[in-house]
């Protein structure tokens, strides 16, 4: 099965949260909001605004901000932000590495295979999760 991480949830939750409001808002506020302890929100809050998804602000009117507006944050740019390259297999990431490359018959498909889902995910928004009322369209080219 494939499977997002239990953090990868998270981070949707707390971007999905962010999007809702119109001022920076502290890490605690984000941990209420969304029901999970605060040392997890602040580490999730760490990789995404590592990713550039986020920022933060110090001082009385600080906290946590979404940089890029919520249409334009892909699901993929979440995924690689908390669980890094997106590779169904050693050989589907060009950076992996398999001991059975030089007579395996299947990692030419499963990079096709990981190219699809991939930009499937790279064309599905926030947004488009977040309103239940409108279709998600995928558009694989091949």
């Amino acid at each position: 099965m494939i499977k997002l991480a239990r953090l990868t949830e998270y981070g949707f939750m707390l971007i999905m949260a962010l999007k809702k409001t119109s001022e920076p808002v502290s890490a605690d506020y984000l941990a209420q909001t969304v029901g999970l302890e605060l040392p997890t929100v602040s580490k999730i809050l760490k990789q995404l605004r590592q990713a550039g998804l986020l920022d933060s602000k110090r001082g009385a009117r600080g906290g946590y901000f979404l940089i890029k507006r919520k249409r334009d944050i892909s699901l993929h740019e979440v995924i690689e932000a908390m669980e890094g390259r997106l590779a169904l297999t050693e050989c589907a990431d060009d950076q992996g590495h398999c001991d059975f490359i030089s007579h395996c018959y299947m990692s030419a498909g499963m990079r096709r295979v990981n190219q699809v889902i991939s930009q499937a995910l790279q064309n599905v928004t926030v947004s488009e999760i977040m309103d239940n009322k409108q279709k998600i369209n995928l558009q694989i080219k091949s």
